[in-house]
């Protein structure tokens, strides 16, 4: 690495990156990363009372100012005095998308009913950020969840999810030996004819170090234009959809000259599972580390897979549990996940419409962190036997491989 490019990931990485989100109420990145990258390996125990003392103040936060928890809570007999560990929530009825569809705005704290009229007006794209943020009064965010169990949601937070999820993702690249500030490229979430303007782009290129390219509806001359500027670019990471990640390996594999000068140190899917097949793929093709996070839009990235293949719930901000009174293959059972920040719009026992099987981490990684074990997906993915049995997509990729 020159000179230069070391200058450049540290301007960028350490300046301009959480300058320019803290304008946009983005703030705590790279203090939340340094404590998460001091957590990852710390004793369990250490996490669980720091969790506990977040799960709490999330708890008080919602009873009291939430009239959806406060009338939740008085129906099930709690307080927030009565959640003394994180098992004592299991008393507390999950919440569901349905829920969230029906009382968005009851879930929301009172007292940021008058932004919440704003975020609705709004003419922003769902989650778009707001510039400048850090000094307008009315700062909530509008956004809504992919739909991909049915129906999107609706929801509202003021730039403290998005900063955690950046503080995950900067432990996440490091793990494959990324450190901040260096150059990334992203499959955007949008097709060709719906790219940022340029300025955007050269925005984002120059103070984040990062390229969006589209993801979607990609033709083949789409995949020409991504590799000639992810080749010019030099990006150390790849991001996008699973799909798009593999569709852009399959083209690169006929083109191998885009690989001459430059080979990305990983490869991150997101927004789907990544088969076996797949992942098998990326890495005959890129030859460099593959990994995936788990996440919904709603309480940001849950889990993410280390290099040891483990995927990790990022415990030190979620709490991820399992609902006993669903049914299930082996121990999976619904996830249930409550997000550990006291924001306009908390989210405990929140339904992922995915089954799981959470446990204690023995991964090689060294890593602490609980891990996901047995995850078959989405529940309206699997199919039921008469007997009882549950069958997950993984069985019919293998299939009809």
């Amino acid at each position: 690495m020159s000179l230069y490019e070391k200058l450049d990931q540290w301007w960028v990485g350490g300046v301009t990156f959480p300058l320019t989100n803290w304008l946009m109420n983005r703030s705590g990145i790279l203090s939340e990363y340094r404590l998460l990258r001091e957590t990852e390996t710390a004793p369990p125990e250490r996490v669980r009372e720091l969790q506990l003392r977040r799960l709490q103040a999330v708890v008080r936060h919602a009873y009291a100012h939430c009239p959806f928890y406060t009338e939740r809570f008085r129906e099930a007999g709690l307080t927030p005095a009565d959640i003394r560990s994180a098992e004592d929530l299991a008393a507390l009825p999950a919440v569901s998308r349905q829920d969230v569809i029906e009382r968005a705005h009851d879930m929301v704290d009172r007292r940021w009913r008058d932004q919440v009229i704003a975020a609705d007006r709004s003419t922003r794209g769902p989650g778009a950020p707001i510039p400048f943020a850090r000094f307008k009064k009315n700062r909530l965010i509008r956004n809504t969840s992919s739909g991909s169990t049915g129906a999107p949601t609706v929801f509202y937070e003021d730039g403290a999810t998005a900063a955690m999820n950046w503080a995950h993702e900067l432990r996440l690249r490091k793990w494959f030996g990324v450190d901040p500030g260096a150059a990334e490229a992203r499959l955007h979430r949008v097709s060709t004819e719906y790219m940022p303007r340029d300025r955007v782009l050269r925005m984002r290129a120059r103070f984040w170090n990062q390229l969006l390219v589209p993801g979607v509806n990609l033709s083949e001359a789409d995949y020409a234009e991504i590799g000639r500027k992810v080749t010019g670019f030099e990006a150390h990471v790849l991001w996008g959809f699973t799909s798009a990640l593999t569709g852009f390996a399959e083209y690169v594999r006929a083109h191998p000259e885009i690989l001459r000068h430059w080979r990305p140190k990983a490869l991150i899917s997101w927004a789907a599972p990544l088969y076996e097949h797949e992942e098998r793929l990326l890495r005959e093709v890129f030859d460099c580390g593959v990994t995936n996070i788990y996440g919904a839009r709603e309480v940001g990235h849950i889990a993410m897979r280390c290099p040891e293949n483990s995927l990790h719930i990022n415990h030190e901000n979620l709490l991820v549990q399992t609902d006993e009174s669903t049914e299930g293959a082996g121990d999976a059972r619904e996830l249930l996940v409550t997000l550990l920040r006291p924001g306009p719009m908390p989210f405990i026992r929140y339904r992922m419409g995915d089954l799981g099987c959470v446990a204690e981490s023995t991964c090689a990684c060294g890593r602490t962190l609980p891990v996901i074990e047995q995850f078959l997906g989405r529940t309206g993915e699997i199919f039921i036997t008469r007997d009882g049995r549950m069958i997950s997509p993984n069985f019919w990729c293998r299939t009809f491989m």
